[in-house]
Parts: structure tokens; sequence; C-alpha cells
């Protein structure tokens, strides 16, 4: 008896737990894509799947560079762009140190994370997006 009521409650109480913050990390070089001189060459988008649901995403841990380290001179890279999935990245949004709110509204096609330089070859670093579901 005791066990029915129990798994009883915790079928209740799941959808109410909410999920655990995430992150990924970025690569300033080997997730850079370029396309200023031709078609797009460089590295390959970080990809990664999230449940549907709203989640608040953000930019921390910053040390991409766009010139071997060099932060000066507009070279901190403080832009990540992410497309993908079915919600509202779907044709494309940004993660920046400010917090950005996407919605998932199904689990089938994996987000693409990536930085944008007109040569990625010099790259360093990398930023961590740091994922939290909201509601």
């Amino acid at each position: 008896m005791y066990a029915k009521f129990l798994t009883a409650a915790l079928v209740f109480a799941a959808p109410l737990v909410s999920v655990a913050s995430t992150s990924v990390i970025v690569d300033a070089k080997a997730h850079c894509l370029s396309h200023s001189f031709g078609g797009v060459s460089g590295g390959a988008p970080l990809t990664f799947q999230l449940a549907p649901g709203r989640y608040v995403l953000s930019l921390v841990n910053n040390t991409m560079s766009c010139s071997s380290g060099d932060l000066s001179n507009g070279c901190d890279m403080d832009t990540v762009f992410l497309q993908g999935g079915w919600g509202s990245a779907r044709w494309g949004a940004v993660v920046t140190a400010t917090p950005t709110v996407i919605d998932m509204t199904r689990n089938t096609m994996p987000l693409a994370a990536y930085v944008g330089d007109d040569g990625c070859y010099n790259n360093t670093g990398t930023a961590e997006i740091k994922i939290e579901p909201t509601s």
C-alpha cells in the first residue's frame, strides 16, 4: 500500500520538479565560421539539444579573442550565434553576457552555437553558455 502511494506521489510530482541548469563550452577557434572571402570555412558549430521548454541563456567565463588572446581593439568576442530547434531560435538568436530567453517547442532538432570571424585561424579562448530552465 505504501509503495503504491509513493509511486502515485512521484508520478504526480515529477512534472513539478525543475530541470537543473547546465552549460556548454564554445571554443573560439573550433566553433568559428568564416565567410568573408568566399565560402564558409573555419571550424564547425557546436551542436546540442534541449528538451521542450523555456530557457535563459547567457555567456559566462568568456576568454574568447579574435587575435591570439588580445582582448583590445574590438577582439573581445562577446557574442555567440545560436540557430536551430523548432522554437524561437529556429532562424537565429544571439547569446551574450545579457540573458537571452529562448523557447524550445520540440526536441527533434539540435541547436547550433558558433562564433563568426573573418579569420578564425588566430582565435583563442572559450566561453561557457549557461543554460537555465525557466517558466
